[in-house]
Formats: C-alpha cells, sequence, structure tokens
C-alpha cells in the first residue's frame, strides 16, 4: 500500500490505530499463552480452529487448511502429522472422492478446542469492551481534507464504477491486461484472491500488492465454488468477513489507497467476474 501523504491524517487517527493494534497483539500473545496452557502450540490451535469451523462437514483437505494457516502445503503437512500423533485429529478418505484426503477432530481434540473456544469468547467480550471499534470510519473522521462522496445505486452492475470513490475502482482477471483508468492517477494493481493464481510466474506477477488478509476465508470460498445460485448468500457473508480483522484492516488500507488518489485496478483469477469476490469487494469499498 502507498503511504498515505504526511498530514493528510489527523492525531487521533494514529492513537487510534495504535489502540487497535495494540489490542490486537495483546489478544494475540494471550492466545498463544492460554493454547500452551492447553497442552497445544498456537499452531496447533489454529489448525484444529481450522478444522471445527471449515464450513464443509467432512472436514477441510491439508490444501484448505493450509490457506487458514497461511503457511505452505509442506510445513502443514508436518503440523497435521504431529497433531494426529497427539490424539487430537485423524486423516480420513473423501467419501465422494477416495483419493482425496480430509481432516476431522477427535473426541479429544474437540474437548480441548471447546475448552479453548469458551475462553477465547469470554476474552473477546472483554476486549469489545475495552477495545473501541477504532478501525471503523477511519477515512472519512481521519482525513483533515479531500472528502469523497459515496457512489451511487448500481456501482455493482459494470466493472468499472463510475462517480465518486467508484471511478477509482476497477476489477480485472490477472491473466488479461487490466484496463487503463482515466486521467493522470497512479494505478495500483492489487491481487484480492487468497491463493496464488496458476500459471504465473512469481517473477511476472502482474500486480503490485498481494492483499491475502482481504480474500474470502477458505472456508466460504471452498462453500461457494463459484455456484451462481449461491452468490447473493456468498455476497452477505463476504461482507460479513469483512467487519472484523484481519480483512477490515486490510479493507481500510484499500480504502486509503483510494481515498490517496490510486486508482485501484483488484485483480482476480476467477472467470466470471461479476460473481467473484473481487466485485463485492469493490461494492463494499464504494459503498454500494
Amino acid at each position: 500500500m502507498p503511504k498515505v501523504k504526511e498530514g493528510r491524517l489527523a492525531d487521533d487517527v494514529y492513537a487510534r490505530l495504535l489502540t487497535l493494534r495494540t489490542g490486537l497483539r495483546r489478544f494475540e500473545r494471550w492466545s498463544e499463552d492460554q493454547a500452551k496452557a492447553a497442552g497445544l502450540t498456537p499452531a496447533q490451535h489454529q489448525l484444529l480452529l481450522a478444522v471445527r469451523g471449515h464450513g464443509d462437514r467432512r472436514g477441510p483437505t491439508i490444501g484448505e487448511a493450509a490457506d487458514y494457516l497461511l503457511l505452505r502445503h509442506h510445513s502443514v503437512v508436518g503440523l497435521v502429522d504431529r497433531t494426529e500423533a497427539a490424539g487430537l485429529l485423524r486423516r480420513v478418505r473423501d467419501p465422494d472422492d477416495h483419493r482425496v484426503v480430509r481432516l476431522q477432530l477427535t473426541q479429544n481434540g474437540d474437548r480441548r478446542l471447546a475448552g479453548l473456544s469458551a475462553m477465547h469468547l469470554e476474552q473477546l467480550e472483554r476486549l469489545q469492551l475495552d477495545l473501541p471499534r477504532a478501525w471503523q470510519d477511519l477515512p472519512d473522521q481521519g482525513l483533515v481534507h479531500g472528502q469523497v462522496p459515496s457512489a451511487g445505486p448500481g456501482a455493482r452492475g459494470a466493472s468499472r464504477a463510475s462517480g465518486g470513490l467508484g471511478s477509482q475502482m476497477t476489477i480485472a482477471r490477472v491473466y488479461a491486461p487490466p484496463p487503463e483508468p482515466d486521467g493522470n492517477a497512479r494505478v495500483e494493481r492489487v491481487l484480492v484472491d487468497r491463493l496464488w493464481p496458476r500459471g504465473v510466474s512469481r517473477a511476472d506477477a502482474p500486480w503490485d500488492t498481494w492483499l491475502r488478509d482481504v480474500a474470502p476465508s477458505g472456508g466460504l470460498r471452498t462453500w461457494y465454488g463459484h455456484v451462481v445460485e449461491r452468490f447473493d448468500e456468498f455476497a452477505r457473508r463476504y461482507r460479513e468477513e469483512l467487519q472484523v480483522p484481519p480483512a477490515s484492516v486490510a479493507l481500510d488500507g484499500l480504502r486509503a489507497s483510494a481515498l490517496g488518489g490510486s486508482h485501484l485496478v483488484l485483480l482476480t483469477a476467477t472467470r466470471d467476474l461479476e460473481h467473484s469476490g473481487a466485485a463485492v469487494l469493490r461494492d463494499v469499498l464504494v459503498g454500494a
């Protein structure tokens, strides 16, 4: 993300961001301590949560678990081996495709996770009282000048919205040259998929930033499966995910880039742009 020009943000914005980041780091440290007290590593705790919270009741694949943990596949294989040896989860064959291996919790794993989750919910309630939603409306309240109007109705109807913030937003496929914006705005191309697009080398990546945190979760993406009939429900769930960190923090960064004058090109590997997460993200950013 490009830096906002010096003097453009009010002082209280920095204080609110400090409050937010400090609170999140304290919660993360507390969570790690609780996992260790329960006999788990933080990575094992996250793995159990990925298995139990996965949208498919059959359980996630190792690849999907790697997506949740933001780790490489081979690293998660070792983590699964250790967690399975501890009697906390098991590998099972997919009933519909025996080539696919899925992960499920054992009774011991489910019991450990339930205890940890109950404590986390209580801590989150305390955090909600102690930590105001410091990330809400930061661009609108923090800008010293340069108010930007919201986009009007119908912004989702075209890949290039017109008027307000929508005029600074485009969605495009990673495999096609993105359309050039009007005027002399700085173009910032952002990959908003959680997975690296197939067939694209890192040396030739046609984007400036890969923002994984703003993409739909692995569980939601798997549930959607690009079934058009599910798009409205997918969009609703995705909007909910964008309201909480780390997605909300990444979303604020994108919004600040647009408010700072950049033309954002949101890139996705999805074929059907108008039924993609990038389309939902664009709508959220322009207020549609």
